[in-house]
């Protein structure tokens, strides 16, 4: 019984030495980030901005991604007249943080520059306020708002189907009913949101003028020319080489893969 409970007080303890010490290399990795992130801010602040590039690329490099990352990196791209990565990284920045104002000011002011200027087609009003909700938050932000209300519609079901008073019966299963509804809209919302950050692909064009041609090969007709910058959505991957994009206005083309860089 004595060597039972010391293998259960030996177990405990190495976990705990264990997560210590998992606890103490992430403090340590996170300190060396912090480091990096710092030194690019003053190399940037001292309008180093080839240097400041290269030391956030070594952050994203050690694993490291977050907003406030790629709207530097944007911004010292954007400072070095690199419209195209400057485009590239705001969009990345978007993708995990949709609701950053800064960003979205940035990213319009550097798109004013671009030569294309492609007529959006009109969303019906359905689809523009379930794309301007879903952008409010991040998808994993939708997804913990559809747990915490799965949790209030148990915590409203178990009240109705214990209590005893009518008028707490009554304003239980009203409030059952409110919640369903909410669920169903956070599901739809929820989902929209997962669509546009993880199953829709864009990129951003990288070269000065380029092709779109109607079938994915260079004797195929040319449907229209597209420049430096210009945003895409991919549609289709035919082959390493080619790729299917879809414009804003709903045109749509070929292009080579070698031109584009995904966001």
């Amino acid at each position: 019984m004595k060597s039972k409970y010391l293998n259960i007080v030996i177990t405990f303890l190495f976990l705990t030495v264990c997560s210590i010490s998992c606890f103490s290399q992430l403090e340590s990795e996170q300190s060396v980030v912090n480091e990096k992130f710092s030194e690019a801010n003053n190399l940037y602040n001292d309008s180093k901005y080839e240097q400041s590039i290269q030391v956030y690329l070594q952050i994203l490099d050690s694993g490291f991604h977050s907003p406030d990352l790629y709207f530097n990196i944007g911004n010292a791209y954007y400072r070095l007249n690199d419209i195209a990565n400057s485009i590239l990284y705001y969009e990345k920045s978007l993708k995990l943080d949709s609701s950053d104002n800064e960003v979205i000011n940035n990213l319009n002011m550097v798109k004013n520059t671009l030569i294309d200027d492609i007529a959006v087609v009109p969303q019906s009003f359905f689809d523009e306020q379930l794309n301007k909700t879903s952008n409010l938050l991040s998808y994993s932000s939708w997804g913990i708002a559809l747990i915490l209300f799965a949790f209030m519609f148990l915590l409203f079901f178990l009240i109705y189907f214990f209590s005893k008073t009518t008028i707490v019966k009554k304003t239980a299963f009203a409030s059952l009913f409110i919640i369903i509804i909410t669920i169903l809209i956070t599901v739809r919302i929820s989902l929209n949101a997962y669509e546009k950050n993880y199953l829709e692909k864009y990129a951003i064009i990288f070269s000065n003028k380029i092709e779109i041609k109607a079938d994915p090969n260079e004797r195929s007709k040319n449907l229209l020319t597209l420049h430096l910058g210009t945003k895409v959505r991919i549609i289709n991957n035919f082959s390493d080489e080619w790729v299917k994009i879809k414009l804003v206005n709903g045109q749509e083309g070929w292009i080579k893969n070698n031109q584009i860089k995904i966001i």
